[in-house]
């Protein structure tokens, strides 16, 4: 399900993730590049035996940012990709071998579980600073690891206590020959392959050499190939590797048919042959349809019984959402030998009802409940979340406003808690140390930053994209609308900006069936929330500049026309609105009453959070009066908070800018340098020697100006600015 964006003569552009996302592209164009390598080669082979020819082929692959749709005019139009990720993908290209795959570091880091590969160091990339490392991909891995966790970081399982002792229970009846059927359900990155992965340590330590445990995964890219499933449970069973030619397959096949009887074998390897769609040994008559699907149930059947009726056996079918239908049929028809051989059935996959898998589980929920159990993984607790954090970080020494970030953009869900911090460890935000700690080293994690603002890692990006690309079209616009609107999301607002759409409530209860929103209230009126608020950022990123100004505008406008009675409390949110609409007057106009509004309540931090925004949004060379007064309006915000250095900064500030504006004009600089004489005043015994040093050099260079602008002004109207300074002198 990849693209071919062009043909430009001896070359091939073509890219994964658009216009259908899968969090699993990276993979899919590797997968791509050793198929072209490895079907090109017997085409080469023909062409040097008939001309003399020599000819080959390479394949460069990155990974990164880009902007997809048509291109050109009405004479010539193409869907295509534009972007930095496709030059380097052409540099990995140029400098490969022959007959070779080679990717560049932000590829390999979403791949290095799934292939064998040689380090090929730095190559140097126009445009770049530092050189890129590259890789040479050598092959598929027979049993790829799981692309979870962080390297080099490894910590005991959190939160998940009980299901645990499910899969324990579980674990002691096979070891007493009773069967078992165990789905184990919830969402992507929930914990379904490390439950599995540590109730194995269960077998082992009851069962260990006297059993088996064999696991397979379902593929994303083969959930059409029918019967996928059983084929590699055959070779993980019988050792067939992925790149095996066909007699070594006939090979291995064979002592699979040593289980059946001596009558039976023909039919079963006749089965078999057409599994793997080897080319007949046997003479048989051809199997139409329905035979080969009874006999295959037979032919499985037989073998499982066989195989596995002397040894406790443990199946283990992963990401089962993904499996093809066949397979899901077969399996449904084999739940029955739970009965009678001491086989557990482990099946994990997402909560998908629509998908095939579903029906292992309502099967086995209403045929064979006496032998079912059913794990439900739900997110960890804020709590467990940050115990977590704890554990994959030994002896953290984060702010707690990081954390508190890292908890909220993860939601409970460990493998975005992991994929955060491996962002963080990635970008330097947290870094190692090496300590001695009573003789003995440790390794202390430190956060160099807050660490406030990072972007999603791109595995949850590519996860979370998949996702949304399986909607409708225009269920997916009123997703991304909603995600302009925020994490949480009023019917109303939604309703006033996405007018486009007449079908709106059935989106929403679209969106509400994949859990991709839940219902937060009904009053005062009905309120939605992003489940996670990493979906709502993805679901954000996908939506072009040009068009997010169009939808912050909308935004905006709609609720100061919905809430007309209410804007005091949204002055914030209409701010953010109108700043990333590119409004910039009445962004900075919001920030300034929400400002005032924080004051109020004497929330200071978020007060001059409000004016620094503003302030912002104002070009560094800009001299106008909005400028000075903010400056002014932050100064009396830090003055509160009794920060006398940074309240006489801002005072400076907004002095300096009115070194250009009429000498006539004397009362702002009045005011201003009477508010540093205050502040000096307030500092007095407040601050230590040196602080108040400072603040008193400021006050002196005011109380000098001053005496200038007084001396000019004899002749002037009395002014109420004139009797506070006087006021402020006197004390």
């Amino acid at each position: 399900e990849g693209t071919v964006a062009r043909l430009m003569g001896d070359g091939i552009l073509a890219f994964f993730g658009a216009p259908i996302t899968h969090e699993d592209d990276p993979q899919r164009a590797v997968l791509a590049g050793l198929d072209i390598v490895k079907q090109i080669s017997a085409y080469a082979e023909r062409i040097n035996r008939s001309w003399g020819i020599d000819i080959n082929v390479r394949v460069g692959i990155n990974t990164g940012l880009v902007v997809v749709g048509t291109v050109g005019s009405d004479l010539r139009m193409e869907y295509t990709a534009l972007g930095d990720a496709n030059n380097l993908a052409a540099r990995m290209e140029d400098t490969a071998k022959p007959g070779t795959v080679q990717i560049a570091q932000d590829t390999y880091k979403h791949v290095s579980n799934l292939f064998g590969f040689e380090s090929l160091g730095g190559i140097d990339v126009k445009g770049k600073r530092d050189p890129v490392q590259a890789y040479r991909v050598l092959g598929r891995k027979d049993m790829a690891a799981r692309a979870r966790g962080i390297e080099g970081l490894h910590v005991e399982m959190v939160g998940r206590k009980a299901e645990l002792r499910i899969l324990q229970d579980v674990m002691t009846d096979l070891n007493q020959g009773v069967g078992r059927i165990v789905c184990v359900l919830g969402e992507a990155g929930l914990g379904k392959s490390r439950l599995i992965s540590e109730s194995h340590k269960d077998f082992l330590e009851l069962i260990d050499s006297q059993g088996n445990w064999y696991e397979t995964i379902s593929l994303s890219y083969e959930y059409n190939q029918a019967y996928g499933l059983f084929q590699r449970l055959i070779q993980r069973v019988t050792g067939i590797a992925y790149d095996d030619p066909p007699q070594i397959v006939r090979k291995k096949l064979g002592t699979l048919l040593e289980s059946f009887p001596e009558e039976r074998r023909p039919r079963a390897k006749q089965v078999f042959e057409a599994l793997f769609a080897l080319e007949r040994e046997t003479n048989g008559a051809l199997l139409d349809d329905e035979v080969f699907r009874r006999e295959l149930l037979i032919a499985m059947n037989e073998w499982w019984r066989a195989r596995f009726s002397d040894q406790p056996t443990v199946l283990i079918f992963d990401d089962m959402h993904w499996s093809d239908a066949a397979s899901i049929e077969l399996l449904r028809q084999l739940l029955s030998l739970t009965a009678d051989i001491p086989l557990v059935l482990l099946c994990a996959m997402r909560e998908e009802r629509s998908s095939p898998a579903w029906q292992i589980k309502t099967t086995a929920d209403e045929e064979y409940r006496h032998r079912y159990s059913e794990i439900t993984l739900k997110p960890l607790s804020h709590e467990e979340s940050n115990e977590l954090i704890n554990r994959l970080l030994a002896i953290p020494e984060i702010p707690d406003p990081l954390r508190e970030r890292i908890l909220e953009k993860s939601d409970g869900n460990p493998f975005f808690i992991e994929e955060v911090v491996r962002t963080l460890i990635d970008n330097g935000a947290v870094e190692a140390e090496e300590r001695e700690v009573d003789g003995e080293q440790r390794r202390y994690w430190v956060a160099t930053s807050d660490g406030a603002e990072f972007a999603i890692p791109d595995n949850l990006q590519s996860l979370l994209s998949a996702r949304m690309d399986q909607l409708e079209e225009e269920t997916r616009n009123t997703l991304q609308m909603a995600s302009v609107i925020g994490r949480s999301f009023y019917h109303r607002v939604l309703q006033a900006v996405d007018d486009d759409s007449p079908q709106l409530d059935e989106h929403v209860r679209t969106l509400l069936r994949l859990d991709m929103i839940r219902e937060s209230a009904r009053v005062p009126e009905v309120e939605y929330m992003f489940r996670n608020p990493l979906t709502q950022e993805a679901v954000y990123e996908t939506i072009l500049l040009k068009r997010r100004r169009e939808f912050h505008r909308r935004v905006g406008e709609a609720m100061e026309q919905l809430y007309p009675e209410r804007l005091e409390g949204l002055y914030g949110l209409l701010a953010h609105h109108f700043k990333l609409a590119g409004l910039k007057d009445r962004a900075i106009d919001y920030y300034r009453q929400a400002s005032g509004q924080a004051v109020n309540v004497f929330a200071y931090e978020q007060a001059v959070e409000n004016l620094r925004n503003a302030l912002e949004l104002l070009d560094a060379a800009d001299q106008s009066e909005l400028k000075m007064e903010l400056l002014e309006e932050l100064g009396d915000v830090c003055r509160m908070v009794r920060d006398f250095l940074g309240s006489i900064d801002y005072y400076q500030q907004a002095l300096d800018l009115w070194t250009v504006q009429p000498e006539e004009d004397a009362i702002t600089r009045i005011r201003l340098n009477r508010k540093i004489i205050q502040v000096a005043t307030d500092a007095k015994w407040s601050v230590d020697a040196d602080t108040f040093a400072e603040v008193k050099e400021s006050s002196e260079t005011s109380l000098a100006s001053l005496g200038h602008t007084l001396e000019n002004m004899e002749s002037s109207e009395p002014h109420p600015e004139t009797v506070l300074l006087l006021s402020a002198l006197s004390v």
